[in-house]
């Protein structure tokens, strides 16, 4: 059996603690918590990307098909 930290967030409101959490696969406690800001995640006090009000990293935008450069005729 293996050892990680996984960071929680520690955001709570009236109907209890915000249960996302975010497995790292590491026991490191600084690469952790690099593996958490990549991912997003606000560092001190631990919040998840929808709490820490930073958009998720996303990924650049892949075309599915070539753009069309020919006209379509009118009719």
């Amino acid at each position: 059996m293996s050892l990680a930290l996984v960071v929680r967030c520690d955001v709570s409101g009236p109907y209890g603690v915000c249960a996302d959490y975010l497995p790292t696969g590491t026991t490191d406690e600084a690469e952790a918590y690099a593996t958490a800001e990549r991912a997003g995640w606000g560092i001190d006090p631990d919040r998840c990307p929808s709490h820490a009000y930073r958009p998720l990293p996303t990924p650049p935008v892949r075309r599915l098909h070539p753009p069309t450069t020919k006209e379509t005729p009118t009719p």
